[in-house]
This record gives structure tokens, sequence and C-alpha cells, in this order.
């Protein structure tokens, strides 16, 4: 069951009323998800039993209704305790997961699979209530502070219900399993990296707090201004993302490296969010979407390319810059000396800094990138199409030559020049 398709679970709770608190608006939202929480839980229970293997090793009736149990009862004790404001620490993990924890351990499974199933659980139910919060509350800042309220409190019972869970192993099943040792999250992230190091990923999952199974989008956010928080970037872009978790690590010089993570992959229309979402002093470089281990580092190895390549501009500016978005120019611009001498070579004057010159690259270039369609060129940069025209006839003198016969060339050199000149990507 695919919980894209969960309208029946999209509650009707009204939208914020004028003088409400963000806590407020929080509660009345999770009172009316509390009333269906029995089919929130139901198509969670069915996702996880299908996607995470070795939940329930023997397929036995009565493990299968310890997760639906224990699944029904987290989610019950989630919105309950956001609905009524008990603090997330107040409440004792129920009783359902010490009854999963022993017909998983009696079918042979292991409890990394469980926290796995947990980490797993916990995307989906955010991945609701965030779709859930979203229509009921239509100002960006509420919204981002709701999300935020409750995205602390889940992560807080999910945390004590997970620590539950291997304390209670260890004191009942420690002698079935060897001790592992401990490994720090930024240790776990460049084990990941490393395409040959063996890497748990149940373990790695439960040390950075997202399913490593899932899909992932890398991040990495470049500070232009001393004193910027990225930290609050990367959550706004969580929050923009609709996120349930994701990996972060500060990595030096105020950089940060943070993943996105979701339990299945991602709509344009989340990246779009992610993509538009303002960061103002800091170059964000995004990575493509990527599943499990390989694509945890194949995404942050883009991002890192983005980040790059935005920063070649000498009049970069903050924003989020998209790997589709620079790619080429990525790949054209690894030795930045050659690069530059063959934009200037292959576009004569129109390689100047003047402003008009500059339109005049950025006209011919999405003219170019659209199939050489005037009108779809004209739509892309919100002018008439006779100016697409007018421009284009001044490039061309400029160029001095027509660039009908030099696509190509002339296409790789305005990509290079305007990842080192000036201009933001057009996507």
């Amino acid at each position: 069951m695919r919980l894209g398709s969960h309208n029946d679970v999209r509650l009707a709770a009204g939208n914020a009323t004028a003088g409400e608190t963000p806590a407020e608006t929080m509660r009345r939202c999770a009172h009316a998800m509390l009333l269906r929480s029995s089919q929130v839980s139901a198509a969670i229970s069915a996702d996880v039993l299908s996607h995470v293997a070795g939940l329930t090793p023997n397929g036995s009736v009565q493990a299968i209704k310890a997760v639906h149990d224990s699944t029904d009862q987290n989610v019950g004790a989630i919105f309950a305790t956001l609905a009524f404001g008990v603090p997330s620490d107040a409440a004792e993990p129920p009783t359902g997961t010490q009854d999963l924890l022993r017909h998983t351990v009696a079918d042979d499974g292991d409890v990394t699979t469980l926290l796995r199933a947990y980490r797993y659980g916990h995307s989906l139910l955010w991945e609701m209530w965030s779709a859930h919060v979203a229509e009921q509350v239509g100002e960006a800042p509420r919204l981002h502070e709701v999300l935020s309220m409750s995205s602390k409190h889940m992560f807080t019972f999910i945390d004590r219900s997970c620590e539950r869970l291997v304390s209670d192993f260890q004191l009942l099943y420690g002698a079935r399993s060897p001790a592992r040792p401990t490994r720090s999250v930024g240790e776990t992230i460049r084990d990941l990296l490393l395409d040959d190091t063996v890497v748990d990923e149940a373990l790695a999952s439960t040390v950075l707090r997202c399913d490593i199974g899932g899909y992932h989008v890398g991040l990495v956010l470049s500070p232009l201004a001393a004193g910027v928080d990225v930290r609050a970037v990367a959550g706004t872009l969580s929050t923009a993302a609709g996120a349930a978790s994701g990996a972060t690590l500060m990595v030096g010089d105020g950089t940060m490296w943070s993943w996105l993570t979701w339990p299945r992959r991602p709509g344009e229309d989340r990246l779009r969010r992610v993509h538009d979402t303002p960061a103002k002093d800091v170059v964000v470089g995004m990575g493509e979407p990527g599943r499990g281990r390989s694509g945890f580092a194949r995404s942050h190895q883009q991002a890192r390319d983005a980040e790059r390549v935005t920063r070649l501009n000498r009049n970069v500016c903050g924003g989020v810059v998209r790997y589709r978005d620079v790619e080429l120019a990525g790949a054209l611009c690894g030795d930045v000396g050659r690069a530059r001498r063959f934009a200037e070579d292959r576009l004569s004057t129109l390689i100047s800094d003047d402003p008009t010159v500059e339109r005049l690259r950025e006209t011919l270039l999405v003219y170019l990138d659209n199939g050489c369609r005037q009108s779809r060129a004209a739509e892309v940069l919100h002018v008439h199409p006779k100016t697409v025209s007018y421009r284009l006839a001044q490039a061309q003198r400029l160029l001095g030559q027509p660039f009908a016969e030099h696509v190509l060339d002339v296409g790789a050199a305005l990509t290079v020049a305007q990842a080192l000149m000036g201009g933001r990507p057009h996507s």
C-alpha cells in the first residue's frame, strides 16, 4: 500500500484560526489525526511489513499481529501526546514494542531489524503528518514552527522507544548477540561514503537516525559570510522537503553535509520546493535522489560537485543549486583555466562583462537549451518573443559567425561562461 494514495487518512481539521499559537495548531491537527489513528497505523504496518526484510522471518501470524499491535500503539501514543500536550519523554514506550521484540527474537530475527523498522515507520508517519499539517496551515512561518515542534517531539518519542528496545534486548537476549563497536556519526558517514568499507547498514541507520535503505538527497551547505547559521538553513530545507529524517555532519569552515531521507522516492514537487527555498548567504549544492547506501554516497558527491561549480562563479550568491542544472558546467570546468580559454576563443566579444552582453549570453543559452525555439525561450525568460529574436540577432553579431553552424561548441562555451562569470542556471 502506497502512502501517496492515502487520501482516506488526510483529515479536514480546519484552517488555523486567528490568534491560535503554533502549539495550539499542532494540538488541533494531532487531535484530528488521533481520531483516525487506526487507519494510519494499518497503512504504516502494511508498508513496513512489505519493505523491512527480516522483521517477521518466519511469517507467523502471531509475529505479524505483533507488528500491527506495536504500530497501532505507537501511532496512537504519538498523536495522543501531541494532541494533549504531554511531553514526549514522559510517555512510556507501548507494551506492544516488547511483544514485537519477543516474537522477532523467537523467529530468529535481530534487534537491528526492529530498529530499522522503527526508523522506516517513523519516516512514513512523518510523511503523512507533514502532508496533513501542510493542508491545514497556509502560512509558511507557522507551518515551519508547527513542523519543527512536532519533529522534535516525534524524534524524542522514537528515540526513547529504540533505546528501550536495545536495553530490553541486552537484558533478555544479550548472550545471543556479540557486542558491536560503537561508531560516531562522522565515522559512520565516512564509512558509508567509502566503496571498499563493509558497513552494517542497520547499525548505521541507528547511529544516523535515518533509514540507509531509503531514498536520499545529499546537500552541501557552505556559508558565504561569517556567523551564518547553516543548521537553521538545513532545518528549513528539511521542512520544505517534508523529509522525516536525515544525517548531518559539520566538516569545518562552517560547512555542513546533510541528507534528506524518505521511505520512497521523492516526487519532483518536493525536490522543487527544496530548490526554491531561499538560503541567504549560504551556497547549497543539491544532489539527485538515490536509493540505499550507493544512493547516499552518489547524491552526496553530486551535491559537492554542485557546490564547487557554484563557487567558481565570481558573482556567487546564496541559494540552492541542483546538480542536474550544473552537471555539464562541472564536467567542462574540471580545468578552470582551460575552460575559460575555450569560452573566450568560441564566444569572441560575447564574453565581456557588460550587463547587456551577459543578458545576450543568457538568452542565447536558454534558446539553445530549449531546442532553438524562440517561443519557449521567451516563456523561460519571461519576455516577448520579439525580444528574444532581437537579442539573438545581437548575439550573432558579437559572435561573428552563425551560431546555428556551431551549436555544440557555442552551447558549451556559454555554459562555461555562465558558470564562471555570472547568472543562475535555469531549471
